[in-house]
Parts: C-alpha cells; sequence; structure tokens
C-alpha cells in the first residue's frame, strides 16, 4: 500500500515562513553568513554510520517520493537511503563526491528489486541536463558543501517544475539535536570555529529554491540516534567522544583535548539517556508554486 494514504492537510509556508520556523532554529542564533564546510573524513564517517540508527528519517524520504519515477539523491553515503528509494521505486541515481564510496554504492542490482545508477561528483556541479529528474533528494549534505547556495541552485536545475509531483527534500539537523549541541558546546570552540546552525542552512536553501519556482514548503521533524551499547559507563563515554570528535574534527591537532573536553558532558547526557545520542532531523520539502500535489 502507498504510504500516500497517510498524507494529511498541511498549509505551506513561503521562504520567510521557513527561516522563521522553529524547526529552523533557534531562531535568535541565526548566523548572518555560511559559516563554510566541517570536514568528514572516510575514518570518521564510516564509525559514525556504523552507530546510526535513521529508520523514520528514511520512511519519511520513501514516503514523500512514492508518487515520482526519477529520483536523483545527491551525496549517497552509505547508500542506505539511495537503496530504500530504489527498492520501493525500482531505480535511484545517485551522487557521491568520494572515490571510495563510489565503488562500494556502483552495483548492478538492489535486493531484488531496485537498481542504482552511481555517478561521482559533488553537489556544486551535478553531473546531469537540466530538469533531469521528478524529485531530488539530499539528506545531510549541505554542512559539507563548500558552496551553500551553488548547490541549491544546482539542485534545484536539475528538478523538473513542471512534473506534477516534483519536489526537492532536503534533511538537516533539528534544533534539539543532541550531537550538534555536545559538539557546539565542547569542540566548536576549540577548534575556534563558529558555531553550527543547521537551520541556517535550511533557510538559505529555501530562499534559493523559491527563485527557481520551488516555493511551496512543509518543515518535518523525524529522529535518529547514534546507539552507544557497551554497558560500562566509562567505555561508553570513550566510544562516544571517539565517534564525535573524529565525525568533524578527524586529525585536527586538538582532537584529544576536544575528546578531554566532550567526555564530562557525554557523563551528563548518558545519565538520563543512557546508551544512545539523538541525531534529530528537519525535514524540508519543497514543490513548485503551482503544485497541487499533497504534502506529507
Amino acid at each position: 500500500m502507498s504510504m500516500g494514504t497517510s498524507r494529511t492537510a498541511v498549509t505551506p509556508l513561503d521562504a520567510e515562513g521557513v527561516r522563521t520556523h522553529p524547526l529552523c532554529g533557534p531562531l535568535d542564533r541565526m548566523p548572518a553568513h555560511y559559516r563554510g564546510p566541517h570536514q568528514l573524513s572516510r575514518d570518521g564517517w564510516v564509525d559514525f554510520a556504523d552507530r546510526l540508527e535513521r529508520r523514520e528519517e528514511i520512511a519519511l524520504a520513501c514516503a514523500a517520493t512514492d508518487a515520482n519515477h526519477a529520483v536523483l539523491d545527491v551525496g549517497g553515503g552509505t547508500g542506505e537511503l539511495t537503496r530504500a528509494i530504489a527498492e520501493q521505486l525500482g531505480h535511484c541515481t545517485t551522487v557521491e563526491p568520494h572515490g571510495s564510496r563510489v565503488a562500494t554504492l556502483r552495483g548492478p542490482e538492489v535486493g531484488r528489486t531496485g537498481t542504482l545508477d552511481v555517478h561521482p561528483g559533488r553537489a556544486e556541479a551535478l553531473p546531469f541536463p537540466d530538469e533531469s529528474f521528478d524529485a531530488v533528494l539530499a539528506a545531510w549534505i549541505l554542512p559539507y558543501v563548500d558552496d551553500l547556495e551553488r548547490s541549491a541552485r544546482e539542485i534545484a536545475r536539475v528538478c523538473d517544475p513542471s512534473h506534477p509531483e516534483a519536489k526537492i527534500v532536503l534533511i538537516g539537523g533539528a534544533p534539539d539535536n543532541e550531537l550538534v549541541e555536545l559538539l557546539n558546546r565542547t569542540c566548536v570552540p576549540l577548534a575556534d570555529e563558529p558555531q553550527d546552525h543547521q537551520g541556517f542552512l535550511l533557510a538559505t536553501a529555501a530562499e534559493v529554491l523559491a527563485d527557481y519556482g520551488f516555493s511551496r514548503f512543509t518543515v518535518h521533524r523525524t529522529e535518529a540516534a547514534l546507539h552507544f551499547p557497551e554497558p560500562d559507563l566509562d567505555g561508553r563515554v570513550a566510544a562516544a567522544a571517539a565517534v564525535l570528535v573524529n565525525f568533524w574534527f578527524e586529525g585536527h591537532p586538538r582532537a584529544e583535548e576536544m575528546r578531554q573536553s566532550i567526555a564530562p558532558a557525554l557523563r551528563e547526557h548518558f545519565a538520563h539517556r543512557p546508551h544512545a545520542i539523538g541525531d534529530q532531523g528537519a525535514v524540508l520539502i519543497a514543490r513548485p508554486h503551482t503544485s497541487t500535489a499533497s504534502v506529507l
């Protein structure tokens, strides 16, 4: 049964409504400029992904695209989301900038029901003609691009606004994201970097997408989490400190200092949530201003 049967009436927002939406908060800390990309190493990403459970956001992305036919996933990563879309629709195209992940993603078959078309490339220069897809996904990609606005323009460029189910789906961090809060509080100051603000990324992207005619927005919340099953608290804190610091700061000259700095915050966190760190998400769905398609 199509997941679309569970959709309910939601009043779409304009770009300004996205910028002031609570899920793009904290609103009182909205920066004026993009802080620049986080560095994401291969080992740091693999260790992070091995701990991550994201079934809800994958289910939401599948529900959003269940009526589409040509879907692009920008940044295939581990392939979990790309494969879920391919299994649902029979095929999915993805672009991945890291060569080792391209090799992992490539393969003629996904389970029994879907195929992947994997291309090397970056969000800032998608290797496709204009209007090649009727839906484009970009999950947790915006914090790692060199040029935020150019990436949003490219995403809009390759999506066909004339398709009745045309949409762009962007996933970033919610304002209560536990992982981001821990890193912002303990590690980002040691790196002497600006604080991370995931809502700024979605709000800025919404303004660019609106300029390309994708000006009807809905915003949704999802839950994901990193799991730490280690029974011993000291082992759990050490594992979480390594995973979180390596996620953004692997190889940083102050990485060991960061691990020591984050440890007390992790002990405090595990006192009320013993075996998980939330990676709560905000999902922005953009549709053409002429769209009459139902929303989630």
